[in-house]
Order: structure tokens, then C-alpha cells, then sequence
């Protein structure tokens, strides 16, 4: 997560915001897109970074503190739930990332009035001579965000499924999202090499999205409970990956090829491990901070990074709630006129 001003973000998407807003094409319901087919072969895989790279957008969200108004931005990603009731090839698609993104100030304490949030997306086509866009979230009704319910936990989603058709971006199956199973048999283990993308507060792309790809590897997978970003104990994968200011709500992908469990798997074989939310700085007592702090306040990095577990991705996904906003939008769908 990183701030900014509120000048330089009406500066930023203004124009985006008007060559788009006379435009909307007509799409399914925001909660439902059609699954990308394993089999397709319209055209070739591109290499691994650019695929991981297409996962991501740039999440910007404006607060109201008092008489004070600013902003942060952070990176968000896109996973399919599939839900035989939508019929074949669809699926529910959920905006992901941090609940300290998605709830300014909620990891000091007093999360601030939030404003608008938008998120940045590349085009599959040109408009106006632009790559990429930036357009308001419209929060509200279906499209809500939902929080774990265990407190210590940074994780927010938010069913939205932008138009595959005008954007160009992948969405990462459910199915490759670590569980605790894979964690207890072995399949996950110290050292196992990571990589992730999301954005570089240096430089962000001016006519397209430019996410920033970088590697690692586990450094633990600890059995107890650590200081979380929001403050509390919770369960934290510790990783030699230097996050920094806008790495917060980045999808953390561990490679799973090689030997693992005892068996071996030739070439890289990738699964979500989870979503970068902080780092450790180099200061006594190595209290855990988001990405960037509201205060704007700078430490060392010591290049340990922390992530959500996908596990807890997992147990959101099937939570009461979210079944009940998948429910609610079935039965939308489905109702005679």
C-alpha cells in the first residue's frame, strides 16, 4: 500500500475517467464471468512473469480523516470460484487484496472514511490513445467487500468481474490456491522459491499498467502465531522476498516443481500461496508494518515479507456470507421476469 494525494490522483484520472464513463459495455452481472478453458488454443501461453503480471491491478482508494483527505495505493488480483448453478465455462470472480488497502487505517487502529475506490486496469484494446484506465469501483448492492471474520486476519474480496472482453487480464483458478493440506503432507516447505507481482511506487506505467515481478524464497512456515499488519496474532508465512510501498494485497505464487514429498516434479508447477501484507523492518522489537503506513514513516527493510496464508482465502471464499452473496446473485440470475 502506498499514499498519495488527492491532487495527483484527480490529475492522474481525470481523462481515464472521461473518455470511458460514455462507453460501458454491456456485460454479465458483476459477480459472474465465463472460466477461461484449459484446452483453449487460440493462442500461445505467454512466458510465466507476463502471466503473472496480467493477474494484478492497481487498487487506489480515497479517505476522509477529520479535515484531512489522502489516499493509498495497493495491488489487487482476480480469482475464479466455480459454481456449477451458473451454468457450463462460468464462474463467480472476486477482487483480492488487503483489508488494510480496502479499509485505510484499519492497521493503526481507526480505519478512515472511505471515499471512492479505483481500480487500474490494462485494455485489451486501445481507447483514445490510452493502454490502461483507471475507473471508480461502483460499491453498493452485490458488489460489497467482505472481511475474514477472524480480526487478525488482512484479507479483503470483493466480487467483481471487470469485461475480459475490454480488459486484458487472467483470472488465477481456485483450485491452485494452497490449503493447510498441502502445508501438512509437505508440498510446501522451507526454501520452496516464490514469485510475485504488483506495483512499483517509482514507476507505475503512464499509458499502461506496469506491475514489477520479484522472487524469493520461504524463509518459515510457522506453527505459532505472529504480529499481523492489523496488530493481533495471527497465522503468517514468513518469505526472503523484499516487499515494499504498494506491495500490499500482491498474490505470492510458490513453485512447487522439483522434489517435493518424495516425488519429483519436472519443470515449475506454481500455486497461490497466499498475498504479500507487510514486511519486518530493520528496528528493534521488529514490529510488523503494512506495506506503507498512513504516517508516510519510512524504515530499513530487512527483506522479510510477510504473507496471508492461501488457506485463509480458502476458509473467506467458503464463508457463510460470501455463499450467501453467491446465493443471492444466483437467484438474481435465474428469476423469471
Amino acid at each position: 500500500m502506498r499514499d498519495f494525494s488527492i491532487p495527483a490522483l484527480v490529475s492522474c484520472l481525470l481523462l481515464a475517467l472521461l473518455t470511458s464513463s460514455a462507453q460501458q459495455p454491456t456485460q454479465p452481472p458483476p459477480t459472474a464471468a465465463p472460466q477461461q478453458s484449459a484446452t483453449s488454443t487460440a493462442a500461445p501461453m505467454p512466458p510465466l512473469p507476463e502471466q503473472i503480471r496480467s493477474t494484478v491491478g492497481f487498487l487506489m482508494v480515497t479517505y476522509q480523516n477529520g479535515l484531512t483527505q489522502g489516499g493509498v495505493i495497493g495491488t489487487c488480483f482476480f480469482v475464479m470460484f466455480p459454481d456449477a448453478r451458473l451454468g457450463a465455462d462460468r464462474a463467480f470472480i472476486y477482487l483480492v487484496t488487503n483489508r488494510h488497502v480496502a479499509q485505510p487505517g484499519i492497521d493503526v487502529g481507526s480505519p478512515y472514511h472511505v471515499l471512492a475506490v479505483y481500480l487500474r486496469m490494462n485494455l485489451a484494446t486501445p481507447e483514445h490513445g490510452l493502454q490502461s484506465i483507471a475507473e471508480q469501483i461502483p460499491l453498493g448492492g452485490q458488489i460489497q467487500w467482505f472481511f475474514a471474520s477472524d480480526d487478525a486476519v488482512d484479507l479483503a474480496i470483493l466480487p467483481l468481474a471487470p469485461d475480459s472482453k475490454r480488459y486484458a487480464y487472467r483470472h488465477i483458478p481456485f483450485s491452485i490456491v494452497a490449503s493447510s493440506d498441502q502445508l501438512k503432507n509437505g508440498d510446501v516447505a522451507v526454501g520452496d522459491q516464490l514469485v510475485f507481482a504488483g506495483y512499483f511506487s517509482s514507476f507505475s506505467g503512464q499509458t499502461r499498467m506496469e506491475p514489477i515481478v520479484r522472487e524469493g524464497v520461504i524463509a518459515m512456515l510457522p506453527e505459532e502465531k505472529l504480529d499481523t499488519t492489523l496488530h493481533k496474532k495471527g497465522k503468517l508465512f514468513l518469505a526472503d522476498l523484499h516487499a515494499f510501498h504498494g506491495n500490499s494485497g500482491s498474490p505470492v505464487f510458490v513453485n512447487l516443481g522439483g522434489m517435493h514429498h518424495g516425488s519429483f516434479f519436472a519443470g515449475d508447477r506454481y500455486i497461490l500461496l497466499g498475498l504479500i501484507s507487510g514486511y519486518y523492518p530493520e528496528s528493534a522489537g521488529f514490529s510488523v508494518p503494512a506495506a506503507t503506513v498512513l504516517t508516510g514513516e519510512v524504515r530499513d527493510n530487512s527483506g522479510i515479507a510477510t504473507i496471508v496464508p492461501g488457506e485463509e482465502l480458502i476458509k473467506l471464499l467458503n464463508s457463510k456470507e460470501v455463499q450467501a452473496n453467491r446465493d443471492n446473485e444466483v437467484a438474481r440470475q435465474t428469476k423469471k421476469p
